[in-house]
Parts: C-alpha cells; sequence; structure tokens
C-alpha cells in the first residue's frame, strides 16, 4: 500500500514537472515570435521612413520630388513612428534640409511665370535668392547647379529691361534717331509683355521728339538748298550780265561807225534832196521866167514899157527864196518839195569805213 503511495506521488510530480516545463517552452516560445514580430515592425517602420525621406527626391536625387509639401507631411509621420533614436534624429535632419531646399526653391520657381520674368523681381530680390543658394550647395550640389542656372535666366531677363531703360534714358538725353533704334532693340528683347508695353510708351515720347526734330532738320536743309540754288542762279546770271557787257564794249566802235555811216547816207540824203529841189525851183523859175518874158514881149509890142520894168523879170533865174523877185512863194514850194514822195533809184559804199549813199528823185 505504501509503495502504491509512492509510486503515485512519483507520478504526480512528474507530471507537474511536464506541466511547468511545458508551459514554460510555450511561454518562450510566444515571447520570441512577439519579439520577432516587434522586430519585423521596428524595420518595417524604419524601412517606410526611410522610403518616405528618398520619395521627396527624384531617383536620382538631383531634383525634388512633386508635390513636395504633402510629402513632406508624409516622410514626417512616417519618421515619427521610428523608436530608435539615432535612425529618427539623421531622417528628421534629411526632412529639415528637404524643407530648407524646397523653401529656397520656391523663390527661385517664383522669379520666373512660364519662363517669363515676373514683374516685380528686382535686383535686390534676385540677390537674397542668391545667397540662399549658398546654403543649398552644401546640401546638394546637383539640387544647387539647376537652380542657380534657373535664377540666372530670371537674372539675366532683369539685366536686359535694366539694359533697355538705360539705352531709354540715353535716346531721351541725346534724342538721337540711332540712339532710339538701339533702345527699341532692347525693348524687343524683353519678354515680359506688360514691362515691354511700358517701355515702348516711353520710347513712342522719345520718338515724337525725334521727328520734329528730323521734320525740322528737313526744312532747314530744304531752304538752305532753294537758299543755294537761288545763289547760284544769281551767280550764273551776274556772270551772264558781265559776258554781256563785256560783248557790248567791244561792239560799241562798230556800233559808232554804223551810226555815222547812217549819218553821212542822210546827209548825203539830204543834199541829193535838195539838189533835187534846187532843180526843180530853178526849173520852175526859169519857165517863170520865160513866161514873163513872153509876157513882157507881148506888153512891150502892144504898151512898149522901159527896160527898167522888164529887168526884175531876170531876177528868178538867180533867186532862190525871195517871193517879193517875180511874185513866188519859195516857201511853199520848198515845202511841196520836201512832202513830195521821193523814189530811191540807187545807194552804194562811199568807202570802207562803212559810209554809204543814195539818190532819190
Amino acid at each position: 500500500m505504501m509503495k502504491k503511495k509512492i509510486i503515485v506521488g512519483v507520478t504526480a510530480f512528474t507530471l507537474l514537472a511536464g506541466t511547468g516545463t511545458g508551459v514554460y517552452a510555450y511561454n518562450q516560445k510566444v515571447l520570441a515570435n512577439e519579439a520577432a514580430q516587434l522586430e519585423q515592425l521596428r524595420v518595417e517602420t524604419l524601412k517606410n521612413a526611410e522610403n518616405a525621406v528618398d520619395s521627396l527626391y527624384n531617383s536620382t536625387r538631383t531634383r525634388l520630388a512633386d508635390d513636395i509639401d504633402n510629402k513632406i507631411k508624409s516622410a514626417e509621420a512616417a519618421v515619427g513612428k521610428v523608436e530608435e533614436e539615432k535612425a529618427q534624429y539623421q531622417l528628421s535632419k534629411e526632412i529639415s534640409e528637404v524643407k530648407e531646399i524646397a523653401e529656397i526653391q520656391q523663390e527661385v520657381y517664383s522669379t520666373l511665370e512660364n519662363e517669363v520674368l515676373v514683374e516685380s523681381i528686382t535686383d535686390k530680390k534676385l540677390t537674397e535668392i542668391n545667397q540662399k543658394l549658398i546654403i543649398i550647395k552644401s546640401i546638394n550640389d546637383a539640387i544647387y547647379t539647376h537652380l542657380a542656372d534657373y535664377l540666372s535666366e530670371a537674372d539675366a531677363q532683369l539685366a536686359s529691361i535694366d539694359a533697355a531703360l538705360k539705352k531709354i534714358k540715353e535716346a531721351e538725353n541725346s534724342l538721337s534717331r540711332e540712339t532710339y533704334n538701339s533702345a527699341l532693340a532692347l525693348v524687343d528683347e524683353v519678354k515680359n509683355e506688360i514691362k515691354k508695353n511700358e517701355l515702348k510708351k516711353q520710347l513712342e515720347t522719345v520718338n515724337k521728339k525725334i521727328i520734329a526734330m528730323e521734320e525740322e532738320a528737313k526744312r532747314k536743309k530744304e531752304e538752305e538748298r532753294i537758299a543755294a540754288e537761288k545763289a547760284e542762279a544769281e551767280k550764273v546770271a551776274a556772270l551772264e550780265q558781265s559776258k554781256q557787257q563785256s560783248s557790248s564794249s567791244k561792239q560799241t566802235p562798230s556800233s559808232n561807225s554804223t551810226n555815222s555811216s547812217k549819218s553821212n547816207a542822210q546827209s548825203s540824203t539830204s543834199s541829193s534832196k535838195s539838189n533835187a529841189q534846187s532843180s526843180t525851183s530853178s526849173g520852175k523859175s526859169t519857165s517863170k521866167s520865160n513866161q514873163s518874158n513872153s509876157g513882157s514881149k507881148s506888153s512891150s509890142s502892144t504898151n512898149k514899157p522901159s527896160s527898167s520894168e522888164q529887168k526884175p523879170a531876170s531876177k528868178p533865174s538867180g533867186s532862190t527864196g525871195s517871193s517879193s523877185s517875180g511874185g513866188k512863194d519859195w516857201d511853199n514850194i520848198g515845202e511841196q518839195l520836201e512832202n513830195h514822195d521821193w523814189n530811191n533809184t540807187g545807194s552804194g559804199e562811199i568807202d570802207k569805213g562803212g559810209n554809204t549813199w543814195d539818190s532819190w528823185e
């Protein structure tokens, strides 16, 4: 009986010992599984955080990802789940750097809109952004280069506007067509249409002034041309007049000779007329004398007057102007001879000096 009790007790003890060992082993297995799960979760959480941080860049980490703001928020949430402090700190640092890059990148991108310089951008603003870019260079050189190139385009467009403004100011001061054309060419290079139109309005004012000056210069040039033509015409006229006077001076002796010839011709004509008148008068006087003698003879045969009464009858033959001789009006006879229609019966040259003669009947 005693023996049975001992056997039962040993058996019970064995059973209890076995049960305890099984429970312990089970518990250990459970703990191991839990630990594995926790480790897997930790790894996955870290991996997710790392992936979230990596997603803030493109695949080559040379650019920030699109929709960066939302991706930063997702990365911050993923890193917040990482229990390992060192890993969390490192990932959080990367997120902070990306946030800084994104902020500066936004400022750089804000300088251009559709590749055209935004009107509000100034030299001062570009200088500030350039200084901030230096921060990015120490974080990510590839992104720094990209943003620097982008900003250089904005800087170039702003420099183009500044150059156009400077040339416009120069054109306003000089009012030169050449300077105006240079300014207009620079204005045409400005990509911002609003700014370009503003600059063109300034140039239009300058152009109006230049046109006014050109018109005035054209008017003066025309006046000078007319004055020059007038002066040339006067010079030609004066030269022509001088030639005519010189020619007239050379012809004066010939003119005098011609006048002398005309005077001699008139004298000869007058002499011829006088001779003709004298001949006619003499003829008429002779005729009258004969008539008187005939009458005297007739009277003598009848009345026989004294010889003293017959003497006057012979005087008309030697008298040319006395109207009392023979009872004739010689002045009237001379006037009739002068008013007679004379015919030119001949003419000729008296000498080689140009003197001529004329014969009249």
